[in-house]
């Protein structure tokens, strides 16, 4: 590894200065997947770039889960029938564990944590389309604080492009990225407005490609439209598989296993089943222990507009809904309404029954203590409007909410707010 360092250093005080790189391939192999390759002659260093339209109800991303560490990006991508994939975070050999945070399929990794180094991708289906944001390594990220329905996250260092600046400092002894020295690397970006992924892998340590630098990376990131950017394991490590094939040239002249993964799968998602039963108090033992608990005439909502009213089985029932979190409104005069979600997972019956309580809503009627069934509690980013989904801020509305990102509003002060507003209405609550 030493030597390969003192090489690498080496070309880098050597080589030319960066001059640009020129597009000398682009292809669309599938709708929503976009491929180029970029050459620098002056460095020299190729790169190879896919960009995700983020928008298409047929495009789907994942994120390793831990029962499929330890394998080559090209086996994942064939474990998830996708068509791209590229390799994760930078990994302890020793058990293939992530040094960040790492979540895949709703899950999160034992023994993995977000740390002040390290940034994250989080991702997750939001209706007809995926909703991708980066967090800055400084904005701490735990389980609690992902947006809910999160279902994948990769972390990895240096951040490159934040809000479309790239990085202006980068730790040159690092030993992990080797940020300051041409190197090969592997990149994720999102654009400002959240509706593009861009995957960069980059060949180095070769006689056609010395590689980059981190900051010769983002200049190009950023080029491209990047609002934030980040590295994911370079190296050996770095490596871009397409329709089954490696494209990228890995240094060592063969893929590698690593710890974790990202893919991108085009084609028709098959929908789901949402399933549940509205029971009084409690949803244990209502379906056969205790029937007259069940409750008729119940509206119940989804979350894309579809009503049903529950007739005395206390039953609801939606059919082809699309891979996501879901989210059920359920009201009825005399019970406290609730809304409350549940990850839908393709081709299968998802289960979301739900308990209602005696009374009369309050004000801001909505999600009950507890029940948003995602892995964190907001539905928007973790980080302000300028890091959060996409770089830019996705604004969207959360499960029962006001209002997503970080400026909740206080609970207690909208309740004072609303009985205010409806003295000044004549009422006499």
């Amino acid at each position: 590894m030493k030597v390969v360092l003192a090489a690498c250093l080496l070309a880098a005080l050597t080589a030319p200065a960066y001059a640009g790189f020129d597009m000398t391939f682009s292809s669309d192999p599938h709708p929503g997947i976009h491929r180029e390759t970029w050459i620098d002659s002056a460095i020299p260093a190729r790169i190879r770039l896919v960009r995700i339209d983020l928008t298409s109800s047929e495009i789907a991303v994942y994120a390793t889960a831990e029962n499929d560490r330890g394998i080559t990006t090209t086996e994942y991508a064939s474990r998830k029938s996708a068509q791209v994939a590229i390799n994760g975070d930078a990994f302890a050999v020793n058990g293939y564990i992530p040094r960040g945070l790492a979540v895949g399929a709703s899950n999160s990794w034992s023994n993995t944590s977000d740390d002040t180094g390290s940034a994250i991708l989080h991702m997750r289906r939001a209706g007809e389309r995926t909703v991708a944001g980066i967090e800055p390594p400084e904005t701490l990220v735990g389980l609690a604080e992902l947006p809910s329905g999160t279902e994948g996250v990769l972390s990895g260092r240096p951040l490159l492009v934040r809000q479309s600046v790239v990085e202006t400092t980068f730790d040159c002894n690092d030993p992990v990225t080797v940020a300051c020295v041409r190197a090969p690397r592997t990149a994720v970006a999102v654009s400002p407005n959240g509706n593009t992924l861009w995957l960069a892998v980059v060949d180095g340590w070769q006689s056609a490609s010395l590689g980059l630098t981190a900051s010769e990376l983002g200049v190009f990131l950023r080029d491209r439209g990047a609002g934030m950017a980040m590295a994911l394991d370079g190296g050996s490590s770095s490596t871009l598989v397409l329709d089954g094939a490696v494209i990228s040239s890995p240094s060592d002249g063969v893929e590698r296993t690593v710890a974790n993964h990202l893919a991108v799968k085009y084609g028709s998602l098959p929908k789901g089943e949402l399933y549940g039963l509205i029971c009084k108090d409690s949803v244990i033992g209502c379906g056969t222990d205790v029937p007259s608990r069940k409750i008729s005439g119940a509206t119940v909502t989804l979350d894309d507009g579809r009503q049903q009213v529950t007739d005395s089985t206390g039953a609801y029932d939606f059919l082809n809904v699309t891979a996501r979190l879901a989210c059920v409104t359920v009201r009825k005069t005399g019970y406290v309404t609730k809304t409350q979600c549940n990850q839908i997972q393709s081709g299968q019956i998802n289960y979301n029954s739900v308990a209602l309580y005696e009374g009369v809503d309050p004000p801001d009627a909505g999600v009950g203590p507890g029940e948003d069934a995602g892995i964190g509690v907001d539905a928007g980013g973790v980080g302000d409007a300028q890091t959060g989904d996409g770089g830019n801020g996705i604004s969207e509305p959360g499960p029962g909410c006001c209002e997503s990102g970080r400026s909740t509003p206080n609970a207690p002060l909208l309740l004072l707010v609303a009985w205010f507003m409806t003295r000044r209405r004549g009422t006499t609550a």
